[in-house]
């Protein structure tokens, strides 16, 4: 196992191991993990006690995303968010990047952190699917899934729109546009809860040319990833699940997602279904204080082992 934290560390041999710092910030500690092929993969921690729960980051999305959340429940839980393949501070990886690769790397980087314990997964986006399956792939590793506002067949007719739109967003930073495009973030829907700081560490990596290219890479085999996004919805959830789910959004897409989740739910004995009214797709980083207050009582929840 090959570990590195960035704080605290007196070995020279880590810290040249270490990649250029994205400092989270303060109460959050970051670190690099070493996948069995060599890969750094770089997370980020928070809390001291309590249960684990582990935040898969959406499409293009890296662990600065989560910083707010994982602030709001250091209190309860013990977090950790880390930056996919490619994105961020972690190594590209040179394989195709379907679904089944996604979760394989997930799984292959809690073998490497070896918790003792299974962990609760909160997936956001492209992220729901990428827990779903590590969760009936690698059962050993889950307590429960949250999938927040995650991609979900149902919605294919929105889901046409990803291609073209990041191709559009590749040659708008290509030709020097990135700093206009952070400017909705750094005044829009992020700002209403997230600090100046959090946003800053959330834009860091974000809509960078490396970071679309890794985005398009995951988007391209999304074809491939299909039949297995596909069977996941039709089968019960081996573990509880809840769906957290944009409610301020144009109809019919509200309807779309807020019907096709509870129908997934549905199928699972533990499975339930939350509207975030207040919030859009991006729940995590528009409404952090009440995502980490849902994931703070979807755990109060859980059945007893």
């Amino acid at each position: 196992m090959d570990l590195c934290t960035r704080r605290g560390s007196s070995s020279r041999s880590c810290r040249s191991a270490m990649p250029e710092p994205r400092d989270p910030g303060a109460g959050l500690t970051e670190h690099l993990a070493g996948l069995p092929d060599g890969r750094k993969i770089r997370y980020v921690t928070g809390g001291k006690d309590g249960p684990l729960v582990l935040l898969e980051c959406g499409l293009g999305n890296t662990a600065g995303t989560w910083v707010t959340v994982q602030r709001h429940l250091s209190a309860t839980c013990r977090t950790i968010a880390y930056d996919r393949a490619g994105i961020g501070g972690s190594d590209r990886d040179g394989r195709s990047r379907s679904l089944a690769r996604l979760a394989e790397d997930l799984a292959a980087f809690l073998d490497v952190l070896d918790l003792g314990e299974p962990v609760v997964l909160v997936g956001h986006s492209w992220g729901g699917p990428i827990v779903r399956l590590l969760a009936e792939r690698r059962p050993e590793h889950v307590r429960a899934l949250m999938l927040v506002d995650p991609t979900i067949t149902a919605a294919k007719k929105w889901l046409r729109v990803v291609r073209p739109l990041y191709l559009r967003l590749m040659w708008t930073v290509r030709m020097g546009g990135r700093e206009r495009l952070l400017r909705s973030y750094r005044t829009g829907r992020w700002a209403q809860e997230m600090s100046p700081r959090d946003i800053e560490v959330a834009l860091t990596d974000f809509m960078t040319r490396a970071n679309l290219r890794t985005s398009w890479q995951e988007i391209r085999p999304q074809g491939e990833s299909w039949p297995d996004l596909v069977a996941l919805e039709s089968m019960p959830s081996a573990v509880p699940i809840r769906f957290l789910v944009g409610g301020d959004r144009p109809e019919p897409l509200r309807a779309v997602m807020t019907e096709g989740c509870a129908r997934i739910a549905a199928l699972s004995r533990w499975g339930s279904t939350v509207v975030v009214g207040e919030a859009g797709h991006s729940i995590p980083q528009e409404r952090p204080a009440r995502t980490a207050a849902e994931i703070e009582k979807f755990i109060r929840e859980l059945p007893s082992a």
